[in-house]
């Protein structure tokens, strides 16, 4: 068998069990926020290094990332290229963009790291299952003091933060409402009373609940860190009310019926025992569900098994 790389094999079971005891506790407490210092060996997690190979990847395309200098948004769409090989268009993304923004000291957002990196992949799957039904994302933060990938705004999921160089400054806010539209940007108006204001260095662990405005500034040269969203996969609104609808659309009240007869013959099939039997069963599901694309995510990663004869 061949021998597995650092980034091939999952994060150690001290540090592994270190972060998902602290997610638990987090979720458990009624404080919108929770910090642990230098508590994360972070050799074992990430590192500058790994960013330079993931972003080094050829096949990169711009989805997988935010570029920004001076606040702005670098389009990236332009930088992808190709070569014909056999008819065929082998796509690829030019670095001479990336590169000369780096060299700006732009900041950079890398996205899906579960999807990359199987160490990660290992580490979101058993953060997943301290959660009712997630499907999470990783994704390397990369700033440098001047250049922020975003300035203040708020998540519509919960957010675990683990900080893997340099050190950057949050100032967070008093907890808004919960929501998934107008989470940014965000003036310092718009975010409401401060909360508080820290740093996080290396080694440093944040749990930082759905809705709470923050801004974030690299005090050092530049800032590594990794955030997991958290992301809640429990049937949606949307799909709630799909399904009562067409049971409504089966069901409905009389013709001309006053508005409030519309309303209360709809709640009572949201209230009814066989609604709450079908949404059970439909959340059943969509965990599954989840729990299979998990799986096809994490070996999206795993070096493949050739079967050459010894």
């Amino acid at each position: 068998m061949a021998r597995l790389t650092n980034w091939e094999l999952p994060v150690n079971k001290e540090t592994l069990n270190r972060i998902v005891q602290f997610l638990l506790d987090a979720k458990k407490s009624a404080e919108f926020m929770r910090l642990e210092n230098g508590v994360i060996d972070v050799a074992e997690v990430f590192s500058l290094e790994r960013l330079r190979e993931l972003l080094a990847n050829p096949l990169l395309t711009p989805e997988w990332l935010q570029l920004t200098l001076e606040g702005r948004i670098l389009d990236l769409r332009q930088s992808v290229g190709f070569k014909v090989v056999q008819d065929k268009k082998l796509f690829f993304l030019d670095k001479d963009l990336l590169n000369q923004a780096l060299a700006k000291r732009a900041a950079v957002v890398l996205e899906g790291l579960d999807l990359m990196d199987s160490a990660l992949a290992y580490l979101v799957t058993n953060l997943e299952q301290t959660m009712p039904c997630s499907m999470s994302n990783c994704e390397a933060f990369f700033s440098r003091s001047g250049n922020e990938a975003y300035n203040g705004h708020r998540d519509s999921d919960d957010v675990l933060v683990i900080q893997i160089a340099g050190t950057k400054r949050w100032r967070v806010h008093q907890p808004q409402q919960r929501r998934y539209l107008n989470n940014a940007p965000l003036t310092d108006s718009m975010m409401g009373p401060i909360a508080g204001q820290f740093e996080l260095n290396p080694g440093d662990i944040m749990f930082l609940k759905a809705g709470v405005p923050h801004k974030c500034t690299t005090v050092t040269d530049h800032s590594l860190h990794l955030s997991f969203d958290l992301i809640d996969r429990t049937l949606s609104i949307e799909q709630i009310t799909k399904a009562a609808n067409a049971h409504y659309n089966n069901a409905t009240a009389e013709p001309h019926a006053p508005v409030s007869a519309v309303i209360d013959k709809y709640i009572d099939y949201l209230t009814s025992d066989r609604f709450k039997t079908e949404i059970e069963k439909a959340s059943a599901d969509q965990k599954r569900e989840a729990a299979l694309y998990r799986q096809k995510f994490t070996d999206a990663s795993k070096m493949p098994n050739l079967n050459l004869k010894k």
